[in-house]
């Protein structure tokens, strides 16, 4: 370890044409299946309502959030993972960036654990290649690379990894150890850092623990880990259920920006492992200290019931999105919709609209079927990953 403390980042080889080249090869791979129609689609239409009537979520303090300029590199934003939930955080968060910006330079493509990626189950509702149509991108140093030679959009990070998501309700809002990917592409092309606390989040799905050796046997899977509180046995008997959000007030509050590059004493080729590891603890530091303000301001009633009801009887004609085991129909009518090329506003659900859909993706029928639903969607998920693997070799 000590040896490895001593190897400095030799930054300069990656700026080599060759790189350049491969960069620009694994870009226009990732954009293979980003459509930003689709994205606009399911967000206006489906998220929208959902956000508006359920999570009811607030941007604080980003009155000072700065447009990226053309030809300038994306800036990072970088926040806290809401832990033991479906990252209903994330997708609310997307929507509320696209609200605010539409898809201007302030837009942001988020880097997501592979494991949401690559296994069909972990996409909402076996939405195939959903993460990716919206914009993700799997999580791993190359990839990150490329998405900081883009032009468009900047670049958002939940430096925690899978092991944020899975910290369990007793280490809600406590930052688990961040990878230092984002910090060492901040000082290669030095862009800032724009942090945010996101609160209320760890209540989607709350009271849920976690524990390693179980996490080792989902993992098999392709679950990276299995939350198991007061939600886990009603997922055994409904496994739409796996995706389930209770109606947590989501708030995005503005932290801080950081130039790691002002952090330093010396040239940023002669840093070490070392470095780059103090240098992320101490801006995890300061995002801990924003998220425990944020908490306290904004965390004391998570849900706000009284605001709930208010939004359902304000929106009382789009009570369809406020049932949760319509979110399967909804989620999967929509993505139908949008590739059949008639991507028009569903007014309501009812049970024509349910036997065209189940007629079109009989595959639904199984998030309602007890028990026995699960192999059913587990084979599916598995036949997928193999088709997959098969048509784009690693």
């Amino acid at each position: 370890m000590a040896k490895n403390n001593k190897v400095t980042y030799s930054l300069k080889r990656f700026f080599s044409s060759k790189e350049e080249k491969a960069i620009n090869e694994n870009l226009k791979k990732l954009n293979r299946n980003f459509s930003p129609e689709y994205t606009k689609f399911i967000l206006e239409e489906l998220i929208s309502p959902i956000n508006d009537t359920w999570f009811r979520s607030e941007m604080v303090g980003w009155g000072d959030y700065p447009a990226r300029q053309e030809g300038e590199k994306p800036y990072l934003l970088v926040t806290n993972h809401s832990g033991m939930s479906f990252p209903w955080d994330a997708i609310t968060f997307s929507y509320k960036l696209y609200e605010k910006f539409g898809f201007s330079q302030g837009t942001a493509r988020a880097l997501i654990a592979p494991a949401l990626t690559e296994n069909l189950f972990m996409n909402p509702f076996l939405i195939a290649s959903l993460w990716k149509k919206f914009g993700g991108v799997p999580a791993t140093f190359t990839n990150f690379e490329a998405m900081m030679n883009q032009k468009e959009h900047n670049v958002l990070v939940y430096p925690e990894g899978i092991e944020g998501i899975g910290k369990g309700f007793n280490r809600r809002y406590q930052l688990q150890e961040m990878r230092p990917t984002f910090v060492r592409m901040s000082l290669k092309y030095k862009c800032e850092i724009l942090t945010f606390s996101t609160v209320n989040a760890e209540y989607i799905n709350p009271f849920a623990y976690s524990w390693p050796w179980l996490n080792r046997q989902v993992r098999a899977l392709g679950i990276p880990f299995l939350p198991v509180g007061i939600t886990t046995l009603l997922v055994f008997f409904q496994p739409w259920m796996f995706y389930i959000a209770l109606p947590a007030k989501l708030y995005f509050v503005f932290g801080r920006k950081i130039r790691p590059w002002e952090m330093i004493d010396k040239p940023v080729e002669e840093l070490t492992n070392n470095d780059l590891r103090k240098i992320t603890a101490e801006i995890r530091s300061q995002m801990q200290e924003d998220l425990d303000e944020a908490k306290n301001k904004y965390g004391k009633n998570p849900y706000r019931f009284g605001s709930l009801f208010r939004e359902a009887l304000k929106n009382r004609r789009k009570l369809h999105y406020f049932m949760l085991m319509n979110w399967p129909f909804l989620f999967s009518e929509y993505d139908q919709r949008y590739q059949s090329g008639k991507p028009n506003s569903i007014h309501q659900i009812n049970v024509f609209t349910i036997l065209k859909l189940i007629f079109k993706k009989p595959i639904i029928l199984a998030f309602f079927i007890p028990i026995f639903g699960w192999p059913i969607i587990f084979l599916r998920s598995a036949r997928a990953a193999k088709k997959k693997s098969r048509q784009e070799p690693q």
